[in-house]
């Protein structure tokens, strides 16, 4: 290959070099050749390389200013007053579509654009259902399962005897006749009373989805007669088909008048706990701690209860319908049992001589169950009509069955 012939080679590679790297290693390649030519002719090329050299590198760096203003154009973001307009009419013109029920674009110039395609403006989603039902708060008293329960199944009737005291004895002279005592008894009656509950059904809530409906209805069925229960226990009047709860206690266990057994107080304060429990039982004996029947308004007020300097004077554990009240520094601490048949001290509408608090031993109400509560189904009764009846009853009984055998708490005049 000929001077001329390298030569031209070399300017086409520096015509088509890419980075200045490259156009330094010609740059080399032509100053080697340029020690080959005669004096005459390597002025001529030298300007002529040169001036090619200063071209190349040019439209090198030309063509990277190019690469930055394009980039720069890229990331640039438009004026937030611009932008913002027109992200509002885009919002207008898709809510247009969308009402129109065209094609809509989501997303603003963010590089992804997606299409919802809505048709006659309506969406249908699968409906979803939770599995299990949330059920409500309790609403049987926990006194319930507490009380002295009797099976008498086909019974028509009960009676309890009881003990209301004996007599003392006395000195005797030698040869003298003994003292008599007596022994002192009674009786009452339990009654009898039946209880019901009854509920209908759609066949359709068969077929409620994933939640089992039929199983609810059934346990509520059951659980409306125990309510009953658990509220006669206290209020009920002994009348025909009713119970004899503790406020309506025959007068032979619960008398009234003398050698009663009831107390006054005004409402709850520091003093309310030692003054029930020490009222309970007999003369000669301090009795164990026994079950405090309260609403759960009572049960606030005993925790309210302050000293004059601001501490809290009981201390309240709860679980449920159970618990204990104790007095803070210690001592006394008696169980309780939420019952919401009570009335309440600390409320104004509970007028004066109405009872209140009850305390004692709940062993000692007696509830003779003549027929145990049963849960029954049937798809005969409207069978027409597709329905299904739950139905549940029991008989039962219910009385005091100890002499003052609860302490009452009457609200007194303030």
């Amino acid at each position: 290959m000929t001077l001329k012939e390298k030569k031209e080679e070399l300017r086409k590679k520096i015509n088509e070099a890419k980075d200045e790297n490259e156009l330094a290693e010609l740059r080399k390649q032509v100053e080697l050749l340029e020690d080959l030519e005669p004096e005459e002719e390597k002025k001529e090329e030298k300007v002529d390389e040169r001036s090619l050299l200063r071209g190349a590198i040019k439209d090198l760096e030309q063509e990277k200013r190019n690469l930055n203003l394009q980039d720069a154009k890229e990331i640039e973001k438009p004026k937030k007053e611009e932008r913002k307009v027109d992200e509002k009419q885009m919002i207008k013109e898709r809510a247009k579509d969308l009402k129109e029920g065209k094609a809509i674009k989501i997303g603003f110039d963010n590089g992804e654009q997606r299409s919802v395609t809505v048709s006659g403006g309506t969406i249908l989603v699968p409906k979803k259902y939770k599995n299990e039902i949330q059920e409500s708060f309790n609403a049987v008293s926990g006194m319930v399962d507490m009380l002295n329960t009797i099976p008498l199944n086909g019974g028509e009737s009960y009676s309890v005897a009881f003990e209301k005291g004996y007599g003392e004895g006395d000195y005797t002279t030698e040869g003298g006749e003994y003292k008599d005592i007596d022994v002192e008894t009674d009786y009452v009656e339990t009654g009898r009373a039946k209880i019901t509950s009854y509920i209908e059904v759609t066949k359709e809530v068969k077929n409620l989805p994933a939640a089992n409906y039929l199983a609810l209805i059934a346990k509520r069925v059951n659980s409306s007669i125990k309510k009953k229960i658990g509220a006669q226990s206290i209020v009920g009047a002994g009348t025909t088909n009713t119970i004899k709860g503790i406020y309506n206690a025959d007068t032979k266990v619960m008398p009234t008048s003398t050698g009663t057994a009831d107390i006054e107080l005004t409402g709850i304060d520091a003093d309310t706990l030692n003054e029930i429990t020490f009222a309970y039982g007999g003369s000669e004996d301090v009795e164990a701690p026994q079950t405090l029947i309260l609403s759960k308004a009572d049960l606030k007020e005993f925790a309210k209860v302050k000293t004059t300097d601001g501490k809290f004077v009981y201390a309240i554990t709860k679980n449920g319908a159970r618990g204990t009240i104790s007095y803070k520094d210690g001592g006394l601490a008696v169980p309780f049992v939420i019952n919401s048949a009570c009335n309440s001290i600390s409320d104004t509408a509970t007028t004066a001589g109405k009872y209140t608090m009850i305390y004692g031993s709940l062993s000692d109400y007696e509830m003779p169950v003549f027929s145990d509560i049963e849960v029954q189904e049937s798809t005969d009764y409207q069978f027409k009509k597709g329905m299904i009846a739950y139905r549940a009853d029991c008989i039962i009984g219910g009385t005091v069955s100890k002499y003052n055998g609860f302490v009452r708490v009457k609200k007194k005049v303030a």
